[in-house]
């Protein structure tokens, strides 16, 4: 069982649990089985927001019912970055994992994109809500090397022997254990500890929010429908009409290429319809990086003002 928008990595095996890739493009011919199931990612701004852990948790139970209560696992990210920087609501993962437990599966926590502290709150992004929940499986990687090529899988005692004796494969790699790359993996955690990375997150990203903030309440008000995350994982979604929630995709493609080339500043766009901007600064980001940034956003949207509505459509979509 996967989440809508959830990504996971490029091998087959990852692909198949991975919506975003294979319900955007071609892939989903080569990919798709009817052994997944994919449930909405728990979207409280677009979607349900009263008692939402239960509510989209209940996707994850129905899901389980449909293969008779007989799951392998769960996979979500603790914080969904494709998605559009989707944190899931208290209890959320909580619910999920019990449900996936009681179906006989292992929940899967993805912090490739969230780990390590960015969330600033907690060191993994499923420790978010603070219910203690814990995972079967966490898979890390890219901060982890902070640039050199470097991931890992961490599971339980139980899970890691049956792999070894009941799975039936002799696994190998070629390039695991390289010795340069986990001396790399030991320096950023030691770095992450000695320089207090966890707590700049939170302290930068607190006040980027409240900065952003700002602009959604005042100067930008027409363009900023959401402002959400935390730490230095943070999205800014952009709407036409803040009373009917219309994406402003053109738009968002606009400020995000604008950033790019005349500010040099550069963001992403993500969720489902292309319209949030997503904040994902280095560990070292400061206050006054996060003062630069929101001048040079303010002033990209002061730019996207002066355009015509004929202009606007000629514009190409930005990839990212």
């Amino acid at each position: 069982i996967c989440v809508d928008g959830g990504y996971h990595g490029h091998t087959l095996a990852t692909l198949r649990v991975s919506p975003y890739k294979f319900e955007k493009s071609g892939e989903g011919r080569v990919v798709r089985k009817e052994s997944v199931r994919t449930v909405p990612f728990p979207d409280t701004f677009r979607g349900e927001k009263r008692d939402a852990a239960r509510y989209y948790a209940g996707f994850v139970e129905r899901a389980c019912k449909d293969f008779n209560d007989d799951v392998t696992a769960f996979i979500v990210e603790g914080g969904m970055s494709v998605a559009g920087v989707i944190l899931p609501p208290p209890k959320y993962l909580k619910n999920c994992a019990a449900a996936i437990r009681r179906a006989g599966g292992s929940y899967i926590a993805d912090e490739v994109q969230t780990g390590f502290g960015r969330l600033g709150k907690c060191y993994w992004a499923f420790q978010y809500d603070g219910d203690g929940v814990v995972p079967d499986i966490v898979t890390v990687g890219k901060p982890f090397g902070n640039g050199m090529p470097l991931a890992a899988v961490v599971t339980t005692r139980d899970i890691a022997d049956q792999f070894a004796t009941k799975a039936g494969v002799e696994y190998f790699n070629t390039f695991g254990g390289n010795t340069v790359c986990a001396a790399a993996g030991l320096a950023v955690l030691d770095v992450i500890e000695e320089e207090g990375l966890v707590e700049r997150a939170s302290r930068v990203g607190d006040y980027l929010m409240k900065e952003l903030k700002r602009l959604q309440d005042g100067a930008c008000k027409e363009y900023i429908g959401d402002v959400r995350g935390s730490g230095l994982f943070l999205g800014v979604e952009f709407v036409k009409d803040r009373e009917t929630l219309e994406p402003a995709t053109v738009e968002t493609s606009f400020l995000c290429s604008q950033l790019k080339e005349k500010y040099r500043v550069l963001t992403s766009i993500d969720g489902k319809h292309n319209n949030v901007l997503v904040l994902k600064p280095p560990m070292c980001f400061n206050e006054q990086n996060a003062d630069e940034f929101i001048a040079c956003l303010e002033a990209a949207i002061a730019d996207l003002r002066k355009l015509s509505k004929d202009q606007l459509k000629q514009m190409s979509s930005t990839p990212t």
